[in-house]
C-alpha cells in the first residue's frame, strides 16, 4: 500500500471511529428502554472494526509494524507522534470495553447467544458485564474525551510541522474535527437506518437520534466550508519567504494541479450533496416519514465519507515540504 493511501485510510478511519463512539454515547443517553437499547446496539459494531481497519492500513506501510509502534511510544516527552500513538492506544482500549458492554449485554447484546454456547466464558462474561454495566456511560465519556480531545489534538499537532508549511495551519485541526463528527456520527446513523429499513420498527429515540445527527451534520458542513475557504486564503500568507514558496506551490497543486479535481469534487460531494441530503433529512423528520429519513441518512454518510476521502487525498497529495523548495529558494537568494 502506498504511503499516501495508507495515511489517508488511517486518518479518516481512526477519526471516524472516534465519531462513531460519540454517536453511540449519544444513543446511550437517548435510550429510555430496553427496546431502544436493543435497536441502538447494532450501531456499537461500527467503532472498533473501523479503527482496526485503519490501524491495519497504517501498519501495512511499515516494514516492521509492531517494532515501529513500540519505538513511537519511546519519545512521549518530545514527540507529538508518540503522543498520538499513545492516545489512540488508550482510546482503542476504552472503545473495546465500551463496545463489549453493548454487544455482550445479557438481554439485547448481539453476542449473548454465542457467549452462552462457549462453556469457558458462558458464566464469566455475563458476570463481568453485569458488574460493569452501570459504568458503561462513564467508560463511553472517557473514551470520547480520549478520542475527541486528546487523540484528535495530538494527531493534528503531529502534522502541523514547520517543515510542512501548508499543514502548519489551524485548518488542519478543523479538517480532522469535521471527519470525526461528520463521517463518524453519520456512519452510525446509516447503520441504524439500514436496520430500520429492514425491520420497519424503532422508537422515538431513533427519531431524536436522527435529529441530533442532522444538527451535527449541518454544523460540520458549515465548519468544513469555512475551513476550505480559510485554508485557500491562508496559504498565500507565511512567516518566511521559503515557507511562502512551499505554501504557494501547495495551493497551485490544489487549485490548478493534479489534485484540483479532488478538491472541487470534495466541495460538490462533501459539502453540496451532503447539505442537500441533510435538508431533505430534516424535512422528512418533520413530516415523520421515517423510511425517507432513513434513506437520506444513509445518503448523507455515503457522500460525507466520499468527501472526506477526497479531502484527505488533497491534504496528503498536494503538500509541498520545505525541502522541495529549498534548492530553488537558495538559487534565487
Amino acid at each position: 500500500m502506498s504511503g499516501h493511501t495508507s495515511y489517508i485510510i488511517f486518518t479518516v478511519l481512526s477519526q471516524m471511529a472516534v465519531g462513531a463512539l460519540i454517536a453511540m454515547l449519544i444513543a446511550d443517553f437517548l435510550a429510555k428502554s430496553k427496546e431502544d437499547a436493543k435497536f441502538f446496539e447494532t450501531g456499537a459494531w461500527v467503532c472498533v472494526p473501523v479503527v482496526v481497519v485503519g490501524l491495519i492500513a497504517m501498519l501495512s506501510h511499515e516494514a516492521r509494524p509492531f517494532l515501529a509502534m513500540m519505538t513511537m511510544n519511546n519519545h512521549l516527552a518530545t514527540s507529538w507522534l508518540s503522543r498520538e500513538v499513545l492516545a489512540l492506544t488508550l482510546f482503542v482500549i476504552l472503545a473495546v470495553v465500551y463496545t463489549a458492554l453493548w454487544v455482550c449485554e445479557s438481554e439485547y447484546g448481539s453476542l449473548r447467544g454465542i457467549i452462552s454456547k462457549i462453556p469457558v466464558i458462558s458464566a464469566l462474561i455475563p458476570a463481568l458485564v453485569k458488574i460493569f454495566m452501570p459504568l458503561r456511560k462513564i467508560v463511553g465519556v472517557l473514551a470520547a474525551v480520549m478520542g475527541f480531545v486528546v487523540y484528535l489534538y495530538a494527531s493534528a499537532t503531529s502534522y502541523m510541522m514547520y517543515t510542512m508549511p501548508a499543514w502548519n495551519q489551524p485548518t488542519t485541526l478543523l479538517f480532522f474535527i469535521v471527519t470525526t463528527l461528520l463521517a463518524g456520527v453519520t456512519a452510525v446513523a446509516a447503520v441504524l437506518s439500514v436496520k430500520y429499513l429492514m425491520k420497519k420498527e424503532a422508537g422515538k429515540s431513533f427519531t431524536t437520534f436522527l435529529w441530533a445527527t442532522t444538527g451535527i451534520g449541518v454544523a460540520m458542513v458549515v465548519l468544513l466550508a469555512v475551513a476550505v475557504y480559510a485554508n485557500i486564503t491562508m496559504l498565500p500568507i507565511a512567516s518566511t519567504e521559503m515557507a511562502k514558496m512551499a505554501q504557494l506551490a501547495t495551493l497551485e497543486d490544489m487549485l490548478h494541479g493534479e489534485h484540483a479535481t479532488f478538491l472541487w469534487l470534495r466541495v460538490v460531494i462533501g459539502i453540496g450533496l451532503v447539505l442537500v441530503c441533510l435538508v431533505g433529512l430534516a424535512l422528512a423528520l418533520i413530516k415523520k416519514s421515517m423510511s425517507t429519513a432513513a434513506i437520506l441518512a444513509i445518503a448523507v454518510f455515503v457522500f460525507a465519507f466520499i468527501g472526506e476521502l477526497l479531502g484527505r487525498t488533497v491534504f496528503f497529495g498536494s503538500i509541498v515540504p520545505l525541502s522541495e523548495v529549498m534548492p530553488h529558494f537558495l538559487s534565487i537568494v
